[in-house]
């Protein structure tokens, strides 16, 4: 399997130091840059592509929030805090794990476990019509097609179908991993299925009877993934 690639960013240069240590004790982390800021580390990723940021939330000039809400087609993220009331603000941002400061060994093994998960099912073709979800404790098999959209609630998203909405214990992005390439994102908190969009009018997508909203950053690609979905 081919290294993740991955960068730092974090303003503490001890901070910075001590994931560097963690980084160099995995074989197949590959530390391609670290920087002291969000913008140095932009300007970089506009050059190279990366797997994985190991990203800081408190930051002067740019937060890590803000980073993650003003750049486009941001890679795996694992945020770092010191904060714990940043851990569900993040899981709206769709990162795939958060870590708290002091950086524990253990933990930073998991959640490059995770990322790893990601990385294999997120770029594998999703052919299945169907997926198995965990709701109110019991597993149940969802027709994909059936899926109107999923909508991110912290470390839940609930799904919604015809017959139920489900609210699975989740991240959106661990969910999307499972879906077929006829799933699209218009928001940080929504994904739709194509097959059940009626219409997009500036920033709103609709389906059935659900008007959803559309971010500015996800407008294009979702008019562009429309187009190409009812060409076929």
């Amino acid at each position: 399997m081919a290294p993740i690639k991955c960068i730092i960013v974090d303003d503490d240069p001890v901070q910075r130091e001590s994931i560097r240590s963690c980084v160099d004790q995995v074989s197949d982390l590959q530390l391609v840059g670290s920087y002291s800021n969000a913008i140095e580390a932009r300007l970089f990723l506009q050059k190279r592509d990366v797997d994985l940021i190991f990203l800081d939330v408190e930051m002067p000039e740019m937060s890590g929030l803000e980073f993650l809400e003003n750049f486009k087609d941001v890679p795996q993220v694992i945020m770092i805090t010191s904060n714990k009331d940043y851990a569900f603000k993040a899981f709206e941002y769709d990162v795939t794990d958060y870590l708290s400061k002091p950086v524990d060994m253990d933990r930073f093994s998991s959640a490059v476990q995770r990322v790893r998960y990601y990385e294999e099912n997120l770029k594998r073709q999703k052919k299945e019509d169907h997926i198995f979800v965990k709701s109110d404790g019991i597993l149940v098999k969802i027709k994909t097609n059936d899926i109107y959209y999923v909508e991110a609630m912290g470390d839940y998203i609930k799904v919604h179908t015809p017959e139920k909405r489900h609210v699975v214990h989740s991240t959106m992005k661990a969910f999307v991993a499972k879906l077929p390439e006829d799933f699209v994102r218009t928001h940080k908190s929504y994904i739709v299925n194509l097959h059940h969009i009626d219409k997009v009018e500036e920033n709103t997508v609709y389906l059935k009877e659900e008007e959803l909203p559309v971010s500015r950053n996800n407008r294009r690609p979702l008019i562009e993934k429309v187009k190409e979905y009812r060409a076929r």
